[in-house]
């Protein structure tokens, strides 16, 4: 016979891949519409639970000293004026120096929340009913979380269980803290859980930086955006203010530093000069009572004498420049603690030494600050120490060179000053002595004037020190940027999809038993002739004249289908057989048989199980006479072969139960039966036993034309399929093919509870059957929320 198979999975397979997607889920529609609301209720309560971040910004401009200056005179003046690295300022705005200063003068080493009962709240201002001020700030340390309540009545403080009265001190953290009290908190305010929490300067510094972020506006231009996330706006507006007084403060400390050091250079030696010019000046007066002389001197004496004069203030000016070098020297060589204290620099006249020194400043104030943020050994502490001690070893070297070139002309200028002074020799005795001490006089006259006139350059350049910074727009607020409830209801519903998904997937997928029709298809090679529900009533007969019911046509359904497998007038034996008990053969056996006698065929329904006989009972048939009766020559066929209450259907018995099953199969007798059988009748069916516990089936390959395997959703397990196939290549069965019993609703139908089939297992598609057949829905009247769960408990009991 022809082995055609009338439908194939690939058939009606579905090409779109969404579509095969929603169409194996969509059964499990009310397990979705319970999973996702109440994961979208959780993620409502963590949004809530969430307080709101908002962002602080403002905008700063970095002035860069060449261009645009305040006037050509402070610009000449203007030492300080080394141009400014945008890079280099968005580390110092974030450097834990400036930072811890801030924490410092604000008190924000200290924060009071709110402990709601959903999430905390961080009480600032006047919004904050008390504040903890340190009286020592040089050595707080942290006290942690500490709950406190406040009697306003009495104006005590219960914390760390001691009642602290108003505006009075209490050791937190073995740090001393006064409370300040906020008069114009609203003490109506009750419910409230208060608790404060206590950080060392360092750690509360720390917590702001990593939120401080600090970016140039474009690559071109010195202009710098300061951003701040924060959970209360008004505070980080303060903190934002706070920090840019104090970058400008300490900016003007670090360049009136240097100014303040040339200072107190130049009056040390005023003083010394003064000294010596008020001695000259004496001597003068007594040497010219003594001597008797006028006040004019020779023509020629007065010429030596300014020559002289000239030579010492050149003597004494690069005097001044050896000892300015050497204190430059000394710093570079061991420097004070404090970087940028750079003395006398006004005093020194070479432009590569003041540029030199200008970088060393930099790089040291930046290896400062990078010091703040990372380790002590990494790459940029590296890379910076190089560069410095680079910059040293070049300082170093330009102050030899300066110092070797003063040296020289020191040794001119004495030169010059000895021929002059031995001209002087040749005058009077009387008038050389005056001239002696003139031009002492003119000499300490002319350094003195120098110093005059730089201590008044330094001490303009001192008063006219202004900060390279300039706030272009104040702090103002923005956000909040977090939680964004949409997030999280994307999320939440995502989860609760997820959530959905994994139990439908676990339920089908990690199921060891066959729940498709694809996995038989897929896993073997036998046709397919027909798919059967599962029966909602008792009783066994599903299928008569005038029934028009899903499972009745399915039945006739696979009638039709086994004529395409072969079945006609001369191929006439069917044998139904399955793997294991329990998967339908003898309801299948029956109400197949029911549907070949509505077209008016004979049908004789042989009950072969003879170990475990059902046929009989459930057709309400005598059983004490059957086919082992007659194999052992107890009865005639006449006695075996019975008559039912459906016309054209009867059904041969199998009698007595036999220790010997299988002996008796196989027996010449049995082939009697088999004979007279299929000359009696139009169809044989016949019901044997399973092939998995024995071989009962096996043995009657050579009666049946055509072999149904029965295969149940949910029941037969799907390593029985590699048995089948193999079964199948090994042509122990006459023309297999298989019946998918049992097909249980997929997924859960709300309302329905197993009464209708809306969406099959067999591809995962519906059964194809519309309403016009009669059917009739029967709906459990319960709340739609209860019937969620109730569907929900049946789909886990499964």
């Amino acid at each position: 016979m022809n082995e055609k198979q009338p439908f194939k999975s690939s058939d009606i397979n579905e090409s779109n891949f969404f579509v095969q997607i929603l169409q194996n889920y969509l059964p499990y529609w009310p397990l979705f519409a319970l999973s996702i609301p109440i994961c979208l209720f959780f993620a409502f309560i963590c949004c809530r639970a969430q307080a709101p971040v908002y962002v602080a910004s403002a905008k700063i401009l970095i002035k860069d000293p060449d261009k645009g200056g305040d006037s050509k005179v402070l610009d000449a003046l203007n030492i300080f004026g080394e141009k400014k690295i945008v890079e280099n300022e968005l580390i110092v705005l974030r450097s834990s120096i400036l930072l811890e200063s801030v924490v410092s003068e604000l008190d924000f080493y200290t924060t009071v929340y709110n402990e709601g009962n959903v999430r905390k709240e961080e009480l600032y201002g006047d919004n904050s009913p008390i504040k903890f001020i340190a009286t020592n700030k040089d050595n707080i340390v942290g006290f942690g979380k500490l709950y406190f309540t406040i009697d306003w009545n009495k104006q005590l403080v219960f914390i760390n269980n001691t009642y602290v009265p108003f505006d009075s001190t209490v050791l937190l953290g073995n740090t001393l803290y006064r409370l300040e009290i906020n008069q114009f908190y609203n003490r109506n305010v009750i419910n409230k859980k208060y608790y404060v929490v206590g950080s060392s300067i360092e750690s509360a510094a720390a917590a702001i930086i990593g939120r401080l972020k600090t970016n140039p506006v474009t690559n071109v231009a010195t202009v710098i955006e300061v951003k701040l996330e924060t959970e209360v706006p008004e505070k980080a507006e303060a903190i934002i203010a706070k920090l840019f007084e104090t970058y400008q403060r300490n900016e003007i400390d670090e360049k009136n530093e240097t100014a303040r050091k040339t200072l107190d250079f130049i009056d040390g030696r005023l003083q010394l000069v003064t000294a010596q010019l008020d001695s000259v000046e004496n001597n003068i007066q007594t040497y010219r009572a003594k001597e008797s002389l006028s006040e004019s001197l020779p023509d020629q004496a007065k010429e030596y004498l300014t020559r002289i004069t000239v030579y010492s203030e050149k003597m004494s000016e690069v005097g001044i420049q050896l000892d300015v070098l050497e204190q430059i020297k000394d710093y570079v060589t061991d420097k004070g603690a404090k970087p940028g204290t750079v003395p006398s620099l006004l005093l020194n006249q070479d432009p590569i030494l003041d540029k030199l020194l200008s970088e060393l400043y930099e790089s040291e104030f930046l290896l400062n600050q990078n010091k703040s943020i990372t380790g002590e050994k990494s790459n940029e502490i590296v890379l910076e120490t190089e560069k410095i001690n680079r910059l040293k070893s070049d300082i170093l070297e330009n102050i030899a060179n300066i110092k070797a070139n003063l040296l020289v002309e020191k040794r001119d200028v004495e030169d010059a000053l000895n021929l002059n002074q031995s001209l002087i020799n040749q005058l009077p005795e009387k008038e050389k002595g005056l001239l002696d001490i003139s031009r002492q006089q003119a000499v300490k006259n002319g350094i003195y004037l120098y110093l005059l006139q730089k201590r008044e350059e330094t001490a303009l350049s001192y008063a006219s020190a202004i900060a390279d910074l300039k706030i272009i727009d104040n702090p103002s607020i923005s956000g909040p940027i977090s939680p964004i409830a949409q997030n999280f209801y994307i999320i939440g519903a995502l989860i609760g999809f997820l959530i959905a998904a994994g139990v439908v997937l676990i339920k089908e997928q990690f199921n060891n038993k066959v729940l498709f029709r694809d996995d038989v298809q897929e896993k073997t090679n036998i046709p397919f002739a027909g798919e059967i529900i599962q029966a909602t009533t008792k009783n066994p007969i599903v299928i008569y004249e005038g029934r028009k019911s899903i499972i009745a046509e399915q039945f006739r359904s696979m009638r039709t289908n086994l004529n395409y497998l072969g079945l006609d007038d001369k191929h006439k034996t069917i044998m139904i057989t399955s793997c294991i008990p329990g998967e339908g053969k003898s309801f299948v056996a029956i109400n197949l048989a029911i549907s070949f006698t509505l077209t008016g065929k004979k049908v004789a329904l042989m009950e072969v199980d003879l170990r475990r006989p059902k046929l009989s009972k459930l057709l309400l048939v005598n059983t004490d006479v059957g086919i082992t009766n007659y194999i052992v020559k107890k009865a005639t066929i006449k006695d075996i072969i019975k008559e039912t209450s459906i016309p054209n259907l009867y059904v041969v018995s199998a009698g007595t139960i036999p220790p010997n099953p299988t002996e008796l199969i196989i027996r010449p007798e049995f082939k009697e039966i088999m004979d007279q059988v299929k000359a009696q009748f139009d169809i044989v069916i016949i019901d044997t036993a399973p092939v998995g516990p024995v071989t009962d089936a096996l043995l009657l390959k050579d009666y049946a034309d055509l072999t149904l395997f029965m295969i149940r959703h949910d029941r037969t397990p799907k390593i029985m399929l590699r048995i089948i196939n193999e079964y199948h290549a090994q042509n122990k069965f006459n023309n297999m093919a298989f019946v998918f019993n049992g097909v249980k609703k997929r997924g859960i139908m709300v309302g329905t509870l197993g009464k209708t089939y809306g969406s099959g297992y067999g591809y995962g598609y519906g059964y194809g059957y519309g309403y016009g057949y009669g059917y009739d829905v029967k709906k459990e009247k319960l709340p739609l929320l209860k019937r969620l769960i109730k569907e929900v408990k049946v789909l886990f009991n499964k």
